[in-house]
């Protein structure tokens, strides 16, 4: 039972006069009574006599409000004369009552108002007087003696329980069939309500037909079913007959999978049943005919074509899920540019492209690009991943490039202008741990090869070095001049570079301390370089605009086989449109990292929600009534899911 309390500001003293003189004659204490609902309080009336000794009365009388029901219980004193008189004043109503009226029989046995006795006075609220809040007074006077016990006054707040419910006759229509939705509204207990709104909210895979109502309007447009009232007890219900729609906007889809060596065989079953269960889900996935799937896989040194392009529909949904399971893993290398050029190529000359049509391409990957594409869809390995970010170690700032048995090779700057120059001074600071002297190489671009400068591995270890080193060769002054740094080092061995600096003898060209938002800015090594490429040529083979179309990353691991992918490479320099972001929320280029494939399942089931927004449920929710407390809140809104694409 929900009560409400009356709370008062501490104990209050009222006189009580035995004396001749009309009850209208005595001037009592004026007692503030509030009574809010769903706070449980109380409030002690403490009754007791001025110098009189031989009429004196001690009194104490708890208010509360439980329901729509005024309890007064006699705490502790004397008993009180059953002939007592209680004056309720209202604004819709004014009405005295004697408590032997409202007393429970068992206490009326002894004929007295005793301790631990309540009398229970129910509201007198009906269509005409309800209202959500008013104020009241009460005056309590005592026959015996002729005098007022008390004068109160209190806020009033009625309670009515209203539920809703929704029904349908076909929880798994196809498109074209019509849905008959049933909504009803009950007043179960407490006061009438009236001016009741409740919101019917068809989901976007149905349009509105038509509705009849047993009481009040619906209308369509705003969706808002006006009930003008119900007594307690009483029900209304409104049908609203729709017709199943095509739902989701015309989209080709291409999911592009690393298939590399570094997923383990389970972690790729994982994959495969998240994605088929996924495609499968018609709650999160369209069976509606307008979505284009295609899947595409890269390894070894190449990508391949898995699925598709395929509309997926409510006859083909399962077949393809079952072709998903069925994917061999290629294990080898990472060749993501070769992904997502194949996947370019099938949107654009195998689907059915055209620039007003929606492109989404996913990109699934848990590593870094290692292979560089050369023709069709195959790479060159380039040896290992390429340097990573150095966190844990680094000379200036938070953050280094770092090389380790995981992520290494090669990494290079990006080209500088040294056009006219006469000198080349390179420098920069270079740590090692336990390596060996052919750990760390570095190379000069002189404009058509590199040329072996010097090896830096096998010095002092776990402290920063300082190299530096000026060059006045000729064929170094270049407008493409770079510096590379080969890195190899075995199990346990780590380098890390910090603070590069290049200038002339005019100018300083270059200065990279590794802080930039993606700390590989100004550095590529060609895995990189050609999945970057790869991204700009998908977005010009599709004619992608950044107001319809999308290409997303999900990065699954951290710290995996090779490291796990770089999340802010992909965010920086592969996702479109740019900037790119973190994910969730899902705006469009973004990056969602997850730490493994277990949360695989979940997370696809997030991103297909995101691309298509598709929502079979169908919501129904009271959102006004007088009076406007409720007992039970949790009736007030329901919904129905219904299956529209299996």
């Amino acid at each position: 039972m929900r009560k409400r309390k009356c709370t008062g500001q501490g104990m209050h003293v009222l006189g009580q006069i035995r004396q001749d003189t009309a009850v209208a004659e005595v001037v009592g204490e004026i007692l503030m009574l509030t009574m809010i609902a769903s706070i449980i309080g109380f409030l002690y009336f403490n009754v007791s006599s001025i110098p009189e000794p031989s009429v004196t009365k001690n009194v104490t009388i708890l208010g509360t409000v439980e329901e729509n029901n005024l309890v007064l219980q006699h705490q502790k004193g004397e008993s009180l004369n059953l002939d007592t008189a209680v004056t309720l004043n209202m604004v819709i109503h004014n009405e005295t009552f004697l408590v032997k009226n409202y007393l429970d029989a068992k206490a009326l046995l002894d004929g007295e108002w005793s301790i631990g006795e309540n009398v229970i006075y129910p509201f007198p609220f009906n269509l005409s007087n309800i209202q959500s809040h008013f104020t009241a007074s009460l005056h309590v006077a005592d026959k015996e003696s002729n005098s007022l016990v008390f004068i109160g006054g209190f806020d009033v707040y009625p309670e009515t329980d209203l539920g809703v419910t929704i029904t349908a006759d076909n929880l798994a229509p196809a498109i074209g069939d019509q849905v008959n939705f049933t909504i009803c509204v009950t007043n179960s207990k407490g006061a009438p309500a009236k001016n009741i709104e409740i919101l019917c909210v068809l989901s976007r895979n149905f349009s509105y037909f038509s509705n009849i109502s047993s009481r009040g309007f619906y209308n369509s447009d705003t969706g808002i079913w006006n009930v003008s009232y119900l007594e307690v007890g009483e029900s209304a219900c409104l049908t609203i007959t729709a017709i199943v729609m095509l739902s989701s906007e015309p989209t080709q889809l291409a999911m592009v999978l690393d298939g590399s060596g570094s997923i383990s065989s389970s972690d790729w079953n994982i994959m495969r049943e998240g994605l088929a269960r996924s495609i499968e889900n018609s709650s999160v996935f369209p069976h509606d005919g307008n979505v284009e799937l295609t899947v595409v896989q890269f390894g070894q040194r190449h990508a391949q074509r898995e699925l598709g392009p395929v509309t997926v529909t409510k006859s083909n949904y399962l077949s393809i899920g079952a072709q998903i399971r069925s994917i061999s893993q290629l294990g080898g290398y990472t060749p993501i540019s070769c992904g997502i050029r194949l996947a370019a190529d099938l949107l654009r000359n195998n689907g059915n492209f055209a620039p007003s049509k929606r492109q989404i391409i996913n990109l699934v990957t848990d590593g870094v690009a290692n292979c560089y594409w050369t023709t069709g869809y195959s790479g060159i390995y380039q040896g290992y991943d390429g340097w990573g970010e150095g966190e844990d170690r680094y000379h200036t700032g938070d953050s280094s490039a770092k090389a380790s048995s995981n992520r290494r090779g090669d990494i290079t700057s990006d080209d500088v202008d040294t056009t006219g120059a006469t000198s080349i001074t390179v420098d920069f600071w270079y740590r090692l741990d336990d390596t060996e002297s052919d750990d760390l190489y570095l190379y000069y671009y002189d404009g058509s090869s590199y040329d072996y400068i010097t090896a830096l591995g096998g010095g002092a270890e776990d402290i920063w070095l300082h190299y530096t080193h000026t060059i006045t060769h000729p064929q170094y002054f270049k407008p493409d001049f770079k510096i590379r740094l080969r890195s190899q080092p075995e199990f346990g061995e780590n380098v890390w570079i910090d603070d590069v600096r290049i200038r002339t003898n005019t100018n300083e060209l270059f200065n990279d301390s590794f802080e930039s938002e993606y700390w590989a800015e100004h550095w590529w090594n060609p895995g990189l370089k050609s999945a970057e490429d790869a991204s700009l040529y998908l977005n010009q083979t599709l004619q992608m605009t950044s107001s319809r179309d999308e290409f997303d990353a999900l990065a699954v691991g951290i710290g995996g086989m090779y490291g796990g992918p770089d999340v802010d490479w992909l965010k920086s320099n592969v996702v479109w449109p740019q900037p790119g972001r973190f994910a969730p929320p899902y705006i469009a280029g973004w990056v969602r990292a997850i730490t493994s494939w277990q949360e695989f399942e979940e997370t696809i089931h997030e991103v297909f929600s995101g691309y298509f927004g598709i929502s079979n449920q169908n919501l129904v929710k009271i959102i006004t009534v007088t009076p406007s407390t409720d007992p039970r809140p949790e009736n007030n809104e329901v919904s129905i899911v219904l299956d529209t694409g299996g």
